[in-house]
């Protein structure tokens, strides 16, 4: 369905959504009180979730939350991100609660829908324009409008339901049995992996020919924010001035999990094929072999539980990480079980779908 916005009326946010401030909470305080109930801070990457909580002491200690589905928005850090909780959470100070104000607002379709227009307007924030509610409440946002120029929230749903795509499909088992990680051990990092440094400072300016990826401290995109051709690495300096390096100090192989530890902290990714990277980027080999996307899946899903640790202010660089621990499935000789993990992660649904 193609939008026509020519009728469409103008309203402030706080017109539609009532605003809740979050409140402090700490990551000690999610590792003492583990539950199911989601925690957001600002941040793109799990959809602003940092950890879960339990519910019952975030009542207890007065916080912030919404036991119904609502939409957070980032204050601060990456200010003006907007994400969806079909099952309600608890807010820290660096985010805020939107609850629509009309019951007809609350499907998810029409969630959704407000959370992509709401998300149109995260341009206006940045790190030094924080959200503050005065000035978010204030935000003009572009809605269709009922004869009676009210929102037309039955649109809204509408239009989501018209937005089909072919499903993807699995022969696996669809139900996902929590993992038990009691007998799982627990590796130094140099223990299991050759933590690398990457190489840039500076981006290298691109030709829009390249085929090469480029990775970089993102939240996004598997971590790949731009490509180059072979020549453009090659002529490319660490600063863009200065002495050049190596092609070979430049580029890295494939089958790597890459960990951005600057920025947005602690994402993980798995790289099938060669690429170049930021020097906010450490790529990880295994020391026994050599990941296969299934195990570099799981390596990365294991790192990313432990972003909360991260901060930019609490730098991951490759000093850092060669002190830090992982926990995986051991064999019964203690080494890492690669082949568990390979099949784990195939048992999943869609897992069958990997090479």
């Amino acid at each position: 369905m193609k939008i026509d916005m020519t009728n469409w009326a103008n309203f402030i946010v706080d017109d539609i959504f009532e605003i809740i401030n979050g409140k402090g909470i700490t990551v000690e305080e999610i590792e003492s009180n583990p539950g199911d109930f989601e925690a957001v801070q600002s941040g793109e990457g799990n959809n602003g979730v940092m950890g879960y909580i339990s519910k019952a002491y975030c009542r207890n200690k007065g916080y912030s939350y919404c036991e119904e589905a609502c939409l957070t928005v980032a204050r601060s850090g990456t200010s003006g991100y907007v994400s969806f909780h079909e099952n309600g959470c608890v807010v820290g100070d660096s985010a805020k609660i939107l609850l629509p104000k009309k019951h007809e607002a609350k499907s998810k379709q029409t969630y959704l829908f407000l959370q992509t227009l709401l998300a149109a307007n995260r341009f206006k924030y940045t790190y030094g324009r924080k959200v503050t509610e005065a000035l978010y409440s204030n935000t003009v946002i572009k809605l269709p409008v009922t004869t009676s120029g009210e929102p037309d929230w039955q649109w809204m749903e509408s239009y989501i339901d018209s937005l089909h795509s072919e499903p993807l499909t699995t022969q696996n088992d669809t139900h996902v049995v929590s993992l038990d990680t009691s007998t799982w051990k627990t590796f130094g990092y140099t223990e299991v992996f050759k933590v690398c440094k990457g190489f840039y400072n500076k981006k290298p300016e691109p030709s829009g020919e390249g085929t090469i990826p480029f990775l970089s401290a993102t939240s996004e995109n598997n971590g790949v924010t731009e490509y180059y051709t072979l020549e453009e690495i090659a002529n490319a300096t660490r600063t863009g001035n200065g002495s050049n390096d190596p092609l070979s100090r430049k580029l890295f192989p494939g089958h790597a999990v890459c960990v951005t530890n600057n920025g947005s902290v602690g994402f993980a990714y798995y790289q099938a094929k060669r690429f170049t990277c930021s020097h906010d980027v450490n790529p990880l080999y295994r020391l026994d072999g050599e990941f296969t996307e299934a195990t570099g899946l799981f390596v990365a899903s294991v790192i990313m539980k432990d972003r909360y640790r991260w901060a930019y202010g609490r730098k991951w660089r490759p000093e850092r990480m060669v002190h830090s621990t992982i926990d995986l499935p051991a064999t019964p000789d203690g080494k890492p079980d690669w082949q568990w993990m390979e099949n784990y992660i195939k048992s999943l649904p869609y897992g069958d779908r990997l090479r």
